[in-house]
């Protein structure tokens, strides 16, 4: 998401006069003025919603026009403005609890104590009754859930859509709507709609979501652009104490630590039939993740009947102009409030906040309908799910979907999208936003090179080193995909080249297959859990700058052979078999992997024919798409990896019988207001005798950039192990600390810090057999370990890409040449919120 919204800008930057441009008021029967109201003339997709005080202003093309005014809930009106009219107070009839206050009220200058608040002791009995409200009231449960999302440009101006449209401008701008705010132009890019049925057994805590129909329409989705964006708002449950949006933790306003956080204004109450609502305002006490807005709150239950809130403008987020969130609830039974309708809207910009910049917005609207309570099922339905195999698996006819819309600004916006994505400009600006986002380029409509990122390397043995990959694609739901690259290096003159070849076998389950072939250099031990996968991404140490030499590379000729299955959603088991020919890539005097075979002799190569069998869990990840290769969310979720290799000799001409156990465990975890701590722990066990390239030497970085999971004040094979256990910790405080600094806030920095630790041994049979030019040396005495902190944010504007670490080692001295540096300054290049 993050990357996408960088990369549109390259493209955009205003002023239109309107014909007859019509301001006015929208209030309900109480005079109360209600918000997010669409105002839209007919037979045009000219339109716009109400702001926060029921207020709005349409600007139209044409001298006379039939705007209709319409909300959930509220009967329509239909009115014929022409140039005598210049304001409209609309009243609309209320069919639900609608409520709203006119009120400005203001952050308070003095801050009461906790206890002397009149909002405390509301928010305590909130906290006290917050499990005993909504759907946890039942034993079962069943409703349907209809979510619009909808992703476009805003603050277009005629320039910008002249240079686009050019010809077909005129024709465009008809048919587009205006901005929220009226002046520019607002270009939908992207619509979704999908009507999902929930059931709920509240005793065996198990939900089932069962799609019902979904539909889209929009630019050409390759790079999954829309399907990044559209998961920037996850659902928000207001009632944890803290809630993730943008993978970062925001402080809910009614969390039990909510004072810390948060100043509470009780503003007002009301009698509405027999229940009295308190209306509490709450704004953040500094620049910290948290929401500025209110909420509704009843006597009898103390359940949130409404909550607005958006985020406010010097909050130190980058990227987000405008963040704002509302929830709404529906009384059932006089006492139980259940969700109606959520409203996520997101403004997003490029280097700055100005209101006056081409933006991104991002809208989704989630409405709640049809609840049934405790009419049981079979507990065995709870758990069994459809499985989305295929894509336009739940397509509706256009007859189904006018059964549930009514709304006509909605099916004009499906039109105008399709108008948009077949003109010829708008698909070139697709595709090389696709090529900066995925890092192909497009040759044929099956055929793409890249990533372009990856052309160029550097390292000792090669030198420079050039790469050209390439994959074959029609969508990113192909069911077969071959990947592949050619590369030269200048200073050894040798080619390499890769190829893989991948088929999905089944798609329920979902069951892949795949082959590879690969002659390379490669960094071995560059991480320490090493698959046999296809395509395996290794960490390249070939920067083009680095510190010292490298000449610690082995040339690698392998093929693989790999089986997947997806047992259920993110839990995969597999296996693959690989046949390895290893030899050194440098010249002897600088790196050798020689060791003593059975007979004592000297070998200098080796042949490894292993197997691996695996399994990957990785719950809560959000994947997209159903082809061979699913794309990945950019949620947090934990991820375990368990793998057992064995080695066999003689079969294949393989060299060694050997085991090998290891793991891999990481979990981003949120911390509430001190941010996020990412956490890793890896380890493992090699059981057998076997030589340098089959050990695990401890990941080392001789590059000047930060790289996860490494060391970067050891030198490649100062450890080398065949028992391990490693872990790196980093907690991200996300400005909590440099937002309190009088003199550092307003640079928005983001502090971090940093530990990482091993421990190892090396068995002495595998020091027996080593006859290469590496000293074996385990951190067994001691555990290594560096620690650091750093500053993240740094950058211009709303783009601060930059990362600076200042790193320490504990005692170590280096038994393989180069020595280690006692501290270093590292750099890291993030695009992030």
């Amino acid at each position: 998401m993050r990357y996408i919204i960088f990369l549109i800008f390259s493209f955009l930057s205003f002023v239109v006069n309107a014909q007859l441009t019509i301001k006015g008021k929208v209030v309900d029967e109480n005079g109360s003025p209600l918000a997010f109201v669409n105002v839209f003339a007919l037979k045009t997709t000219q339109g716009t919603v109400t702001d926060d005080n029921g207020e709005f202003t349409l600007h139209l093309s044409k001298k006379r026009a039939k705007i209709e005014i319409s909300f959930l809930g509220f009967l329509s009106q239909q009115i014929k403005v022409n140039k005598k009219t210049t304001y409209l107070k609309i009243v609309l009839k209320e069919a639900s609890n609608q409520l709203e206050e006119i009120v400005l009220v203001t952050k308070p200058k003095k801050r009461l104590p906790k206890k002397e608040n009149p909002a405390y002791p509301i928010l305590k009995q909130i906290w006290k009754n917050k499990k005993t409200n909504g759907l946890k009231l039942f034993n079962y449960y069943k409703y349907k859930k209809l979510l619009t999302t909808e992703i476009g440009l805003n603050n277009l101006d005629t320039i910008f859509l002249k240079k686009i449209f050019k010809k077909g401008y005129k024709n465009i701008l008809a048919k587009l709507p205006y901005n929220d705010t009226g002046v520019n132009f607002y270009l939908p890019l992207f619509i979704s709609e999908t009507v999902t049925n929930i059931y709920g057994n509240n005793i065996t805590n198990k939900e089932r979501i069962d799609v019902e129909a979904e539909k889209s329409n929009g630019m050409d989705r390759q790079g999954f652009i829309f399907e990044r964006v559209s998961t920037a708002f996850n659902n928000i449950n207001i009632y944890e104490d803290n809630f993730q949006l943008f993978k970062k933790s925001f402080v809910s306003p009614i969390s039990r630590g909510g004072f810390d956080t948060y100043d509470y204004v009780l503003q007002d109450s009301i009698v509405k039939k027999d229940h009295t609502l308190y209306n509490i305002y709450f704004f953040p006490r500094r620049n910290d993740l948290a929401f500025e807005g209110n909420f509704w709150v009843t006597n009898k239950t103390f359940a949130i009947t409404k909550i607005k809130m958006k985020t406010n403008k010097d909050i130190n987020l980058n990227f987000v102009r405008r963040l704002s969130l509302e929830k709404e609830y529906l009384i059932k039974k006089d006492t139980i409030y259940l969700p109606k309708r959520d409203v996520y809207n997101a403004n997003f910009t490029l280097n700055d906040k100005d209101d006056k910049k081409i933006g991104i917005t991002v809208k989704k609207i989630a409405e709640f309908s049809k609840y049934e309570f405790d009419k049981p099922k079979q507990n065995n339905f709870y758990t069994s799910k459809i499985i989305r195999f295929k894509p336009n698996q739940f397509r509706k006819k256009e007859s189904y979907w006018d059964s549930i819309n009514n709304n006509n600004l909605k099916s004009e916006k499906y039109t105008l999208i399709n108008d948009v994505k077949n003109d010829n400009q708008i698909r070139k600006i697709t595709g090389i936003i696709n090529t900066l986002s995925t890092g192909y380029f497009t040759v044929t409509p099956k055929f793409q090179i890249g990533q372009y990122w990856n052309t160029f390397s550097k390292n000792s043995v090669e030198g420079v080193k050039l790469k050209l990959g390439f994959r074959t694609f029609k969508t990113q739901n192909d069911r077969f995909r071959i990947n592949g690259f050619i590369g030269y290096g200048i200073k050894d003159k040798k080619i390499k080249y890769y190829l893989d070849a991948k088929y999905l076998l089944s798609y329920k389950p979902r069951i892949g297959v795949g082959i590879s072939y690969l002659n390379d250099t490669e960094q071995l031990g560059a991480k320490l859990l090493s698959t046999n996968g296809l395509n395996a991404k290794l960490f390249d140490p070939n920067a083009l700058f680095s510190r010292g030499n490298n000449f610690f590379l082995s040339s690698v000729n392998r093929k693989v052979i790999q089986f997947d299955i997806e047992l259920k959603k993110n839990l995969h088991i597999g296996t693959s078999f690989a046949h390895n020919n290893i030899s050194s890539a440098a010249n002897r005097k600088d790196f050798t992997i020689d060791y003593l075979d059975n007979n004592g002799n000297i070998q200098t190569e080796l042949t490894n024919v292993s197997q691996d069998f695996y399994i990957t869990y990785t719950p809560g990840r959000f994947e997209f798409g159903f082809g061979i290769e699913q794309r990945i969310g950019k949620n947090l979720y934990p991820s375990i990896i368990l793998n057992y290799r064995k080695g066999y000799k003689g079969f294949l001409n393989g060299s060694f019988n050997y085991d090998k156990l290891s793991f891999s465990y990481t979990h981003p975890i949120l911390t509430g207001k001190l941010g996020l701590l990412l956490a890793s722990l890896d380890g493992g066990k090699t059981f057998g005798t076997v030589p340098l390239p089959l050990l695990n030497p401890i990941p080392a970085n001789q590059t000047f950039w930060i790289t996860k999971n490494t060391f970067s004040l050891i030198n490649y094979y100062d450890f080398v192990t065949d028992t391990y256990i490693s872990g790196h910790f980093e907690q991200h405080f996300n400005g909590l600390i440099m937002n309190r600094l009088p003199l550092l806030k307003h640079l928005k920095l983001r502090s971090l810090i940093t530990f990482k630790t091993v421990y190892g041994t090396i068995s002495d049979k595998n020091i027996a057999i080593n006859k290469s030019n590496i000293i074996y040396k385990a951190p067994d005495t001691n555990m290594y370990y560096e620690y650091g902190f750093g500053f993240e944010n740094i950058g211009y504007k709303d783009i601060r890409p930059l990362r600076v670490d200042f790193i320490w080692r504990g005692d170590h001295k280096s038994v393989n040449g180069l020595p280690s540096p006692k501290f270093a300054v590292r750099i890291g290049v993030k695009v992030d919120f």
